[in-house]
């Protein structure tokens, strides 16, 4: 079985594996399965095009960006060149991944299905003359979260405690990211919730934990951009395991009915918060959830969910899980070491597991096709 990985120059910081050297491991990865595989990285519309003309049908391509360059300073999708060409491809449309990626977007649709968010408004280049009446006429109070539409990793996220400093940061931000406008959340007090979803043939799988930086504590902070790219020392900064059963409930409830309703692949980390009333609301979805061995916060999230087994093993079994399904869906064959190792072979008491079915995840029997995996 063959795969081709995809890198776009310029735009490896938003990617699943975000430097070569993270793409070294996971390439070694698949390689070590019995994989054939390739990587290319690409740097304009022409460049793709010609590599994916030349794709045998045998092969799984993994797009690593969310974008390609178009020349003039512009850039166009990605994925939308790989469907045009109806070829194979690891992880979620290019509708989707558009609609993930813009922060209001994404919001709009989780509304739309009845799914708990923070209060929110947008901000542009063409009505942000009048960000304090839409502010008044909202329920947003402060203080109150700043963010980039079309950015992902926490980049650009500011916190505003008052109406002058909510001013000055949205027009930075307009300054600063041209292809974004600002979304205005409530301020949610708690530590971060953040829930891997993973899916393999009939069955999906649920990672929870919680993004906990002690020095800068969540009832009073976000975590930004800094804080992100900060290492894990276990310490000040850890990913443990969620234990709180009304959480748990929350995330059985709603993870898989996010992943629907937004028609996710194979894998998303969804992130949140609890409101003052105990709430989950929440307000990221990844649509490629960085894997870069041994940092990446879904990588981690495996560590701690699986927590028998050396850190490689489980990394081997988190990229063989992703490729596994990949391979699924286009009914080709995955190769033994990946059927006998993934994470759903893998035993914890810590993940929760349910059963998929034919375009989408059954609502209607969460609480009870959902349980605490004890095998």
């Amino acid at each position: 079985m063959k795969m081709l990985f995809i890198n776009s120059r310029g735009h490896w910081r938003n990617g699943w594996l975000t430097s070569p050297e993270e793409l070294r491991i996971a390439t070694g990865v698949l390689r070590k399965a019995g994989m054939e595989v390739e990587t290319t990285e690409v740097e304009s519309v022409p460049q793709l095009e010609k590599v994916l003309d030349e794709i045998s049908p045998d092969t799984l391509l993994w797009p690593n960006a969310y974008y390609v360059n178009a020349g003039a300073g512009k850039a166009v999708w990605l994925n939308d060149y790989i469907e045009e060409r109806q070829l194979s491809f690891l992880g979620s449309s290019a509708k989707t991944l558009r609609t993930v990626l813009e922060k209001d977007a994404c919001q709009a649709v989780l509304r739309e299905n009845g799914l708990p968010i923070p209060s929110f408004t947008v901000i542009s280049r063409e009505n942000v003359s009048e960000m304090a009446q839409l502010l008044s006429e909202s329920d947003i109070g402060f203080p109150l979260v700043l963010k980039p539409t079309a950015e992902s990793g926490s980049v650009g996220v500011v916190m505003a405690r008052h109406a002058e400093e909510a001013k000055w940061q949205a027009r930075q931000i307009l300054a600063d990211f041209p292809l974004s406008n600002v979304i205005i959340e409530e301020f949610l007090p708690s530590d971060d919730i953040t829930c891997g979803f993973l899916q393999l043939g009939e069955e999906v799988m649920l990672l929870p934990t919680a993004y906990i930086v002690k020095s800068a504590a969540g009832k009073t902070n976000i975590l930004s951009r800094k804080e992100r790219l900060r290492p894990w020392d276990d310490e000040d900064k850890m990913q443990p395991y969620i234990t709180d059963e009304t959480i748990l409930e929350q995330l059985k409830t709603h993870i898989p009915s996010i992943a629907a309703a937004l028609n996710i692949q194979s894998i998303t980390r969804i992130d949140g918060r609890l409101d003052g009333n105990g709430t989950l609301r929440f307000f990221d979805v990844n649509g490629l959830p960085a894997l870069c061995f041994p940092e990446a916060v879904m990588v981690k999230q495996c560590f701690t969910c699986f927590p028998e087994y050396s850190q490689m093993a489980v990394f081997e079994g988190l990229i063989h899980t992703v490729v596994h399904q990949a391979l699924l869906q286009y009914d080709m064959e995955a190769p033994e070491a990946m059927r006998r190792h993934n994470l759903f072979t893998m035993d914890s008491s810590l993940v929760i597991k349910g059963e998929a079915v034919e375009g989408g995840i059954i609502q209607q029997a969460l609480h009870h096709v959902f349980s605490t995996s004890k095998s």
